[in-house]
């Protein structure tokens, strides 16, 4: 049986996460817009950094999420940000790396 310690810790963790969820579900768009703004900019660096290693599903799974984040942005009405972050290069496109010639 649990101790009453974790069992009471347990509760207060629930408690905590159900009025973060909350307070998420009375944000306003623009208290949202970083945290749009940043996945977004995370996913396209994820795409970036790991071009190389991703096979043709990974690429296609990390393309849908780059999609819906910036679907989300859109909704808040970020879609001008989220269209300035898609054209920064330095996050779309990997530096070429010098590859051995057969």
């Amino acid at each position: 049986m649990a101790a009453p310690d974790a069992s009471k810790e347990r509760r207060t963790r629930e408690l905590d996460s159900v009025a973060m969820i909350s307070n998420i579900e009375r944000a306003r768009p623009e208290q949202l817009r970083e945290g749009y703004i940043s996945r977004l900019r995370r996913l396209l660096r994820l795409r970036r950094d790991h071009f190389e290693e991703l096979n043709e599903q990974g690429l296609r799974l990390l393309d849908r999420s780059i999609f819906a984040a910036y679907c989300d942005c859109i909704d808040i009405g970020q879609g001008e940000a989220a269209r300035q972050v898609l054209k920064d290069v330095r996050l779309t496109l990997a530096l070429p790396k010098e590859r051995k010639r057969a």
